[in-house]
């Protein structure tokens, strides 16, 4: 269990999280949703220990993680930003490599399990024909795939990313939670990310926080969290709520597009 308790956080001494707490079981895929600078990103960047809290902790099965050395962390849980610098002419596979880096001997040199632990990861994403393309020249949706790549690299249980599906059509964003929901249930990673779809967060989600502020404001299932009193205060507009008939997932519709469809 990860546990967040009373974090207050934020940078220059501006506070960002105010006295938040909640907690992300695990195989929970755990989704954070909220209006842009509700404080969603540096509640991932605090928990996986990349900012310091003014006050409050983080625990995982009850051991601060504070109390954890950086490498030994890295195995426990790996984190994907969504403003990595990948300017850099690094191939696929070298960028890949670098999650294998909390498992590398001094030198960090690859021995040859990282090898076929890359190769595998490759094949399982079905990138393995770019592998020596470069990571610069890649499109957008191919990109996203190698990011999530160099995570598994990392072999963690509990997987964190920062809107792994901004900027990606329909079609590739399905596609990208398709891997997360595999990778969630059938090697029972805790996955953590935040969405700006509420859809896709109904539908992939088994439990959601929706931020305001820098406070979450509610958080449970999608069922309890995407009601429509909730979802129009925080967004400020009128939406309605329904049922995806397949699914049986909460689907949230703006009176705009309901106006289209008539």
């Amino acid at each position: 269990m990860i546990r967040i308790e009373n974090i207050t956080a934020g940078y220059l001494q501006q506070e960002v999280l105010k006295d938040i707490s909640c907690n992300i079981d695990n195989n929970d895929f755990f989704g954070i949703i909220g209006k842009n600078g509700a404080g969603k990103s540096t509640l991932l960047k605090v928990l996986c220990n990349l900012i310091k809290p003014y006050s409050g902790n983080v625990t995982i099965d009850n051991k601060n993680i504070n109390s954890f050395l950086k490498r030994d962390f890295a195995k426990i849980i790996s984190f994907s930003s969504q403003h990595i610098n990948i300017s850099a002419p690094f191939t696929v596979s070298e960028f890949i490599m670098f999650g294998r880096y909390p498992y590398m001997n001094i030198l960090k040199i690859p021995s040859k399990n990282d090898y076929v632990v890359i190769d595998n990861i490759m094949d399982s994403l079905n990138i393995k024909n770019f592998a020596k393309r470069k990571i610069n020249k890649l499109s957008y949706g191919e990109r996203q795939k190698v990011l999530i790549a160099q995570v598994l690299a990392q072999e963690t249980d509990i997987i964190v990313f920062d809107e792994p599906t901004s900027h990606l059509d329909i079609g590739s964003q399905n596609k990208i939670l398709e891997i997360l929901r595999d990778l969630n249930e059938k090697y029972n990673k805790t996955i953590v990310l935040t969405l700006h779809d509420l859809n896709a967060a109904g539908e992939f989600c088994n439990k959601l926080a929706l931020m305001e502020n820098g406070s979450i404001c509610s958080c449970g299932t999608p069922e309890e969290v995407l009601n429509y009193k909730d979802i129009e205060r925080v967004y400020n507009t009128n939406v309605v709520v329904k049922t995806n008939p397949i699914s049986n997932k909460p689907y949230v519709i703006s009176v705009s597009k309901i106006k289209e469809l008539r």
